[in-house]
């Protein structure tokens, strides 16, 4: 796929596949936006070179912002804080913090979800679109008179500031806020749980993002399974980091890996089962409460998944989630 369908419906995206636009030297791949999410929000992956400067520091009037980092470093600003995030810390931004970030590495990636949809339409109106699978030569030209319209289009407020210089990961980058509010997290930290063989470690909940989104990392070793489940209003977004795992669909089976993504909207029917030795993955959701499903398991500390995931069924789902087994 080269586009989206446009439409809430289920589909697979393989790594690199989706709408591809080059903004200022960085390409984004759209795998989201807000008529496949039912205008829960867009997702998006990100490269980007070793970046000459940060982008201009600004804040949205309405979008929460999100970085998982997934390879090389990349500088996150946010009201006079600044961290350099590696594969696997997370930022999030409610609307109205002023933030910025850049590439310190010759080659960044990150996933990121901007909710509520339709934010990610901005890459086209500022961008090109590029047909091809890896970043442009430095020399390659950008039209920077499309940057200011796009930006007044879709409320990306600039300001003046000190880009201050980073610091690294402390203590109050390991835990989640509990309250809405912008923060970084360190890798692997966040409220985690293990249900039917699975770690679940929440990165952003209804309780940071102000009831609007739930981001999550599952991860599991071979063979651990959920049955198939379906949600009423909840809209499910799945980006493999690493591992295979087979997704069934409406009964048909798909075999994802490392950077492919899945979109489930809600009324569709899914279930997962690990095939390679461990697996993980980024879980995303809106319009519901579907995915304090993982909270529904048994609280830990740990930060492994269990060593025998096969034979841990799925307990009843508590009353209040939007979730029932098919």
């Amino acid at each position: 796929m080269t586009d989206l369908p446009g439409t809430a419906r289920p589909y697979v995206l393989k790594a690199g596949e989706g709408r591809c636009t080059l903004v200022a030297g960085q390409m984004i791949h759209t795998l989201a936006g807000v008529k496949e999410t039912a205008g829960g929000f867009g997702a998006v992956v990100c490269q980007a070179p070793l970046d000459k400067g940060p982008i201009p520091l600004h804040y949205h009037e309405r979008e929460h912002d999100t970085w998982f980092c997934t390879r090389g470093r990349l500088q996150v600003w946010c009201d006079g804080q600044s961290r350099i995030l590696q594969p696997g810390d997370f930022a999030y931004v409610r609307p109205g913090d002023v933030h910025s970030y850049r590439s310190v590495a010759p080659r960044t990636q990150f996933f990121g979800i901007v909710a509520p949809g339709g934010w990610e339409e901005f890459f086209v109106d500022a961008g090109e679109v590029w047909g091809m699978t890896a970043l442009p030569p430095a020399d390659h030209p950008y039209d920077f008179s499309r940057m200011g319209p796009a930006m007044g289009k879709f409320g990306i407020m600039r300001v003046e500031g000190e880009y201050v210089a980073a610091t690294d990961m402390n203590d109050g980058d390991r835990a989640l806020p509990g309250a809405h509010a912008s923060y970084f997290l360190d890798a692997g930290y966040g409220r985690r749980t293990v249900l039917a063989g699975h770690l679940s470690t929440a990165v952003l909940t209804a309780a940071e993002s102000d009831a609007m989104v739930d981001m999550r990392v599952i991860e599991g070793g071979r063979g651990a399974t959920m049955p198939t489940l379906r949600h009423g209003d909840t809209h499910v977004f799945a980006y493999l980091l690493d591992g295979a795992v087979e997704w069934t669909i409406d009964g048909e089976a798909h075999l994802l890996s490392g950077g492919d993504a899945v979109n489930i909207p809600a009324g569709a029917s899914y279930a997962t089962r690990i095939a390679s030795g461990v697996a993980r993955w980024l879980l995303c959701s809106a319009n519901g409460n579907g995915a304090t499903l993982w909270d529904a398991g048994t609280p830990t500390e740990r930060f492994s998944h269990p060593a025998e995931p096969t034979t841990v069924p799925l307990a009843e789902i508590p009353a209040g989630i939007d979730a029932e087994r098919v």
